[in-house]
């Protein structure tokens, strides 16, 4: 099953080492929204909620399948400037491929840390959509991709009362 505290410091952590990202919201909308009315940096990655479903073509393969994403936003301070709505979208473009690539090496690195965050991670299962303008004048790239997981579905009968 996905770790998903190691999932969110997975995120925090390439939010944190890239050049560009200047910050990090993850999953609840109110966090990055209330930022907004404060000190959101740009750069910023958004880090979605996780969605998801069991597959099982057979019993003995039970696996997680799991929606994950994150969103890339910049801000342009200029209603109307189409020529900086272009430039903008190709940086966070930009950066958020920079994003899946260093998932992509440290998923065939194999850590630890790697396996319990994106665990099956599969770059044909990656898209991207452009967005903008959303929240207040901001513009980004919304990532989208599936993890695989083995699910263990024991029957634990000490948890129940009765059976």
């Amino acid at each position: 099953m996905t770790d998903i505290n190691s999932y969110v410091e997975y995120f925090r952590t390439l939010a944190r080492e890239h050049k560009e990202i200047n910050d990090f919201y993850m999953m609840d909308i109110n966090e990055p929204l209330a930022a907004l009315r404060s000190n959101i940096k740009y750069p910023a990655l958004i880090l979605t909620s996780l969605s998801g479903n069991f597959e099982a073509s057979n019993l003995d393969n039970i696996l997680d399948s799991i929606n994950a994403g994150f969103l890339i936003i910049g801000h342009l301070d200029q209603i109307d400037d189409f020529s900086g709505e272009l430039l903008i979208l190709e940086k966070m473009k930009q950066i958020g491929t920079d994003i899946i690539a260093r998932m992509l090496h440290d998923h065939m690195k194999c850590e630890l840390l790697i396996v319990k965050a994106i665990p099956g991670f599969n770059i044909n299962s990656v898209s991207y959509e452009m967005l903008g303008p959303v929240f207040d004048n901001d513009y980004g790239v919304m990532y989208s991709f599936k993890l695989l997981d083995c699910l263990d579905l024991q029957f634990d009968s000490s948890i129940w009362i009765a059976i």
